[in-house]
C-alpha cells in the first residue's frame, strides 16, 4: 500500500502524462520557433564582426528570441591591439570566444542576415549582404561602440518585430 503522502502508481502515471502533455505542448512551441542565423563579416575577422557578435549574443539573451550569430573574416589575422583587448575586457567582450574563421559560400548561403563591415561589402560573397560602415575600433572605440550600440538595437528591433513562434 502507498504511503498517505504518496500517489498510488495509476495516478503517477496520470498526473505525469498530463504534465508531459503541458510541457510537450511548450517544447513543441520553443522548437517550433524558426531560428534566424545572422552572419557578421569584415575583413579580418578579429575585430567589428567579432565584436559584434558578441555584443549582439549579450543583447539577445534577455530578449530570449531564436537567434544564432556566426562572424567570419575574408582574410583571417589578428587585428586586436594591446590597447583595444584592454578597453574590450573592461567592457566584458571577448572577441575571441569563437575561433577566428575565413568566410566560404556556405556560411553566406546559410545565413538569413548577413552584415559586411567596410571593405568587407566588395567580396563577391557578400553581393547581398547589409553594408555597415562604422568607426575604426582600435582608433575610435567609444565611437566604435555607440555606432555598433545603436546598429545592434535597431536589428534587435527587426527581429522582435519579425520573428513569430
Amino acid at each position: 500500500m502507498a504511503e498517505p503522502h504518496q500517489y498510488p502508481v495509476r495516478r503517477r502515471t496520470i498526473i505525469a502524462l498530463m504534465l508531459a502533455g503541458l510541457f510537450g505542448e511548450r517544447l513543441a512551441a520553443a522548437t517550433s520557433c524558426r531560428v534566424t542565423r545572422i552572419l557578421f563579416v569584415c575583413p579580418v575577422g578579429t575585430v567589428k564582426s567579432a565584436i559584434a557578435r558578441e555584443m549582439l549574443r549579450k543583447r539577445l539573451a534577455a530578449s530570449h528570441l531564436p537567434v544564432l550569430v556566426q562572424s567570419r573574416g575574408i582574410a583571417p589575422a589578428n587585428h586586436v591591439s594591446p590597447a583595444l583587448a584592454a578597453r574590450l575586457r573592461a567592457d566584458s567582450i571577448d572577441p575571441t570566444t569563437d575561433p577566428l574563421r575565413a568566410l566560404t559560400a556556405a556560411d553566406v548561403a546559410d545565413a538569413d542576415i548577413v552584415i559586411a563591415f567596410d571593405e568587407a561589402a566588395q567580396s563577391p560573397l557578400l553581393v547581398k549582404a547589409r553594408a555597415w560602415r562604422t568607426p575604426s575600433w582600435n582608433d575610435q572605440y567609444d565611437a566604435a561602440k555607440a555606432d555598433l550600440v545603436q546598429r545592434l538595437d535597431g536589428l534587435i528591433d527587426e527581429l522582435a518585430r519579425t520573428t513569430t513562434c
